[in-house]
């Protein structure tokens, strides 16, 4: 198998470009066959046929212990099981070769070529969510496997199978994120045929070791994660790991790796290309200085070391002529960036990660090659560093986010044509957004938010037809929206917020049928909520509060179905609040404060069963509250609404408060001052 490191960079769980090749490979063979009354094995005509009965009933016991919310077994039926999903047999002997029952997680999140693994608050979410598996003993009875996967399913702190070991043909096991628990058994020495292993734990260091000297029975191991698996207590490891030289991708981030004394074993991993070793303090100089002799390294992950300094990497960076991709973010590094990577070789690096360090000065020129660039969380780089990245123009993702830079963004910016991502904010940035910022027209991310920005926004930006997200908030931008960003027809996110725009939304906005989440507040914005905001049907939060906005809310807001959050308040809205608001049945939180809207509340908000807050003060709405505790009262004996903030303060708002109030069991806050109503808030009606 070829270096499986070449296709991925992050942590986490990642197969190789060259791995996916192999069990695309694994195809289905379905072959003739027919039940003659020997149960095992059938032949006619002298074709094998295609499942063997045993095995079969064995996939079915295994399936019984599955959890499966919808689908993922459906296709799991008739006598053919070589033919099920995830399931694959020999050609010749008919028996069961692969199986693969990873569950099938919809949060994986991919960025470029580099793959992300989902974050821990995700992960520990989805434990509770995904309903729990057993493994099933009749596994053993597929003694032919060459292929198991088990990885992401939710095995509830179960722990780690002995009998796993039993399947000595296995050449690709995979039991990553699996929610197992307890020490791995040894026992899985037994798989010497390994060609790929993979134990990364969850979270926590659920798994654990107590030595690892079984690995050293598997030598054709090409392929290793124990990622936050504990192997605090292998004070062997570094010997045992470094007596496979077959090793070709090596991932032990967050293992807790016990510190290594000198003097170190000679250099052994002749054909390693990707060690990440990050979340590890006792990473020491001599095992740097022992990794420059990893001539065929290509990616390199040191994140979060701690204990590094740009001294003790220079010489094992200088070394690693072949060197894609290299991590050292987090290690809080003091000094200039050129001292650290002057002796990187040039003539490939693509991926380099510098973030949440302590850095300062310029990126050599000479690294052309690169595609990924983070210098986030520095604090000390300056905006020099934008010219100083003239000649990096293949430069894919560009993220110099909190830091120092205080000057104007060059106009040079748009000569990196291949940008996707780029963030600049949370800096001192001043002057105007260059025209030439419409150059870059393969953006899918721009992030300008938290500087001293200026000036309107460019028109240019209609150009950026890729944007998914936009975000210039909390500058000091000017002007009115150009109608050219109606042409950003695949923004989901666009946040202007905090800025002095005036002139109104402009109706081309409504193009932007993918957004889900606006957010123009805290601006100068005049002018009438325009018609066609009622066609953004995928919307989930939005926000026009404090502002300068007349006139009525458009009838066509209530075509916002999937709309979540919408604050109004503080602006000049008149006219009464429109009766198809109360369509929008997935409404949280509704604020109308502080406009001059009249008439009464329509009956159609007490259908807004998920309100957890209604705010109508400071208004001058009239009528009486009978329609809308009638209905309020209704979802709350539907334990629709689990809290509810209810501030109806300041309008001429009359009658009787009704009795029907003390049905609302769930409000939390109620606030009906300044109004002429008659009767007092009691314990009579709550009770």
């Amino acid at each position: 198998m070829a270096a499986a490191g070449s296709g991925s960079f992050r942590n986490g769980r990642i197969a190789s470009k060259h791995l996916r090749m192999l069990v695309a490979l694994l195809v289905v063979s379905c072959c003739l066959g027919h039940g003659f009354g020997d149960e095992d094995h059938v032949e006619v005509e002298g074709i094998s046929s295609s499942c063997m009965e045993s095995e079969r009933r064995a996939l079915l016991a295994i399936k019984s212990d599955m959890y499966d919310p919808g689908d993922r077994f459906s296709s799991w039926t008739g006598k053919d099981c070589c033919g099920w999903r995830g399931v694959a047999c020999d050609n010749t002997t008919g028996h069961v070769t692969k199986l693969d029952l990873r569950y099938p997680y919809t949060y994986d999140i991919w960025d470029g070529n580099y793959p992300y693994i989902y974050d821990l608050w995700d992960l520990i979410y989805n434990e509770e969510r995904i309903g729990v598996s057993k493994v099933n003993p009749s596994l053993q009875e597929l003694k032919h496997l060459k292929y198991l996967d088990l990885s992401m399913n939710n095995f509830s702190h179960a722990p780690l199978p002995k009998m796993i070991a039993s399947l000595v043909h296995l050449e690709y096991l995979n039991l990553s994120y699996a929610m197992f628990h307890g020490p791995i058994p040894p026992q899985l020495g037994n798989l010497s045929n390994l060609h790929y292993l993979d134990l990364q734990g969850w979270y926590d260091y659920h798994l654990h070791v107590v030595d690892l000297d079984w690995l050293s029975r598997i030598p054709s191991l090409k392929y290793l994660d124990m990622s936050e698996v504990n192997l605090s207590k292998a004070i062997n490891w570094f010997y045992v790991i470094n007596s496979i030289p077959a090793l070709e991708v090596l991932r032990l981030s967050d293992a807790n790796l016990p510190y290594v004394p000198s003097p170190l074993p000679p250099f052994n991993l002749t054909a390693i290309s990707t060690l990440d070793l990050s979340g590890n303090s006792d990473i020491t100089s001599a095992m740097l200085r022992w990794l420059s002799n990893a001539t065929s390294l290509e990616y390199l992950l040191l994140s979060g070391c701690g204990s590094l300094t740009i001294q003790s990497l220079q010489v094992a960076l200088g070394a690693l002529s072949n060197l894609k991709g290299l991590d050292l973010s987090g290690n809080s590094l003091k000094g200039e960036i050129f001292e650290l990577l002057n002796n990187v070789s040039s003539r490939g690096l693509k991926h380099l990660d510098l973030s949440v360090n302590q850095l300062s000065g310029d990126i050599p020129g000479s690294l052309r090659d690169l595609e990924y660039l983070d210098l986030s969380w520095n604090f000390n780089v300056t905006l020099h560093i934008l010219v100083s990245l003239g000649n990096l123009t293949n430069l894919r993702h560009l993220d110099l986010g909190d830091n120092s830079i205080s000057r104007e963004i060059p106009p040079t910016i748009g000569n990196f044509v291949r940008l996707e991502y780029l963030d600049l904010s949370f800096n001192g940035i001043i002057g105007k957004i260059p025209q030439s910022i419409g150059n870059l027209s393969n953006l899918v991310e721009l992030h300008l938010s938290v500087n001293n920005i200026v000036g309107w926004i460019p028109p240019s930006i209609g150009n950026l037809t890729n944007l998914v997200y936009l975000d210039l908030s909390w500058n000091n931008i000017v002007g009115w929206i150009p109608s050219s960003m109606g042409n950003l027809t695949n923004l989901v996110c666009l946040d202007l917020s905090w800025n002095n725009i005036v002139g109104w939304i402009p109706s081309s906005m409504g193009n932007l049928t993918n957004l889900v989440y606006l957010d123009l507040s805290r601006n100068n914005i005049v002018g009438c909520i325009p018609n066609t905001l009622g066609t953004l049907i995928h919307m989930e939060q939005l926000y026009l509060f404090n502002n300068r906005i007349s006139g009525q809310i458009p009838e066509t807001i209530g075509g916002l179905l999937n709309l979540q959050m919408l604050s109004l308040s503080n602006n000049l809205i008149s006219g009464q609040v429109p009766n198809t608001i109360g369509r929008i049945h997935r409404l949280q939180l509704l604020d109308m404060s502080y406009n001059n809207l009249s008439g009464q509340i329509p009956t159609t908000l007490g259908d807004l069963c998920n309100l957890t807050r209604l705010d109508l003060s400071c208004n001058n709405i009239g009528g009486d509250l009978t329609n809308l505790f009638y209905g309020l009262s209704t979802c709350s004996q539907g334990a629709s609404i689990s809290s509810l903030d209810l501030v109806l303060k300041g309008n001429n708002l009359s009658g009787i408060i009704p009795s029907i109030m003390g049905q609302l069991s769930q409000l939390y806050e109620i606030d009906l001052s300044s109004n002429s109503l008659a009767g007092n808030i009691t314990e009579a009606h709550f009770f």
